[in-house]
């Protein structure tokens, strides 16, 4: 069993950045090159985010972890399992359940403005409730949290992935559980995401983060909003 400095995790879904690989949607309009760029300051900014705080964080990758570890850390990062979405990160609370944590926040790589205020509400709110959900614009969820006593699996089943059915039929299943609903937020998966970001934080808290000051070095992409 891995020794942990605390009994709390976030876990962070990441692609292996492969060009191609990552962002296939944003990458239709704004190139493959430009986008694994910016998907690797999504991840940078994340770890920023989430560095020497009092919980730990580990980086959950899909397909290998030597690119992984070699570009952002490793952190005690783990692999992905195969299957889908939903097989991948119930199986990724039970394994880190199983190494003794007792509460687990999962994230993805799509929103590198969260802040580590919404990580802390998270934690915090589990102590009341069976479950955190952070819902994205587009109907699905870009936070996912549990206590070990109160893991659901059932939550990650017959679930239709990237669809805006995701977060109403996850609820659905919730019915009789405790939920706290934390703000929502905006995933960047395309272009018109990817404006609405930029319009939004560029003058933000997020302002000097690794992607925004990306984005205001490369103002190509912008041009393609015309």
């Amino acid at each position: 069993m891995i020794k942990n400095k605390s009994k709390t995790l976030v876990i962070v879904f990441v692609k292996e950045p492969k060009l191609g690989f990552v962002k296939t949607r944003l990458a239709k309009t704004c190139g493959d090159e430009f986008t694994l760029c910016l998907y690797e300051l999504f991840v940078k900014d994340l770890i920023n985010t989430l560095n020497n705080n009092s919980y730990d964080f580990k980086l959950c990758a899909y397909p290998s972890l030597e690119l992984v570890n070699k570009k952002f850390g490793d952190f005690n990062n783990f692999l992905q399992v195969d299957g889908d979405l939903g097989v991948k990160m119930s199986e990724s609370f039970k394994n880190q359940f199983q190494n003794g944590y007792e509460k687990i926040v999962l994230i993805g790589s799509d929103t590198p403005h969260i802040t580590n205020n919404i990580i802390v509400e998270s934690f915090e709110k589990l102590n009341s409730n069976d479950i955190v959900l952070g819902p994205s614009v587009d109907g699905g969820y870009y936070l996912i949290a549990f206590n070990k006593h109160t893991f659901y699996k059932n939550v990650f089943e017959n679930i239709s992935w990237s669809t805006p059915k995701v977060l109403d039929q996850t609820l659905q299943k919730l019915h009789t559980k405790n939920v706290y609903l934390l703000d929502e937020l905006n995933d960047i998966d395309v272009l018109e995401d990817l404006n609405d970001f930029y319009e939004t934080y560029q003058n933000s808290f997020f302002k000097d983060s690794f992607t925004l000051q990306f984005l205001k070095e490369t103002k190509s992409w912008k041009n393609l909003m015309l």
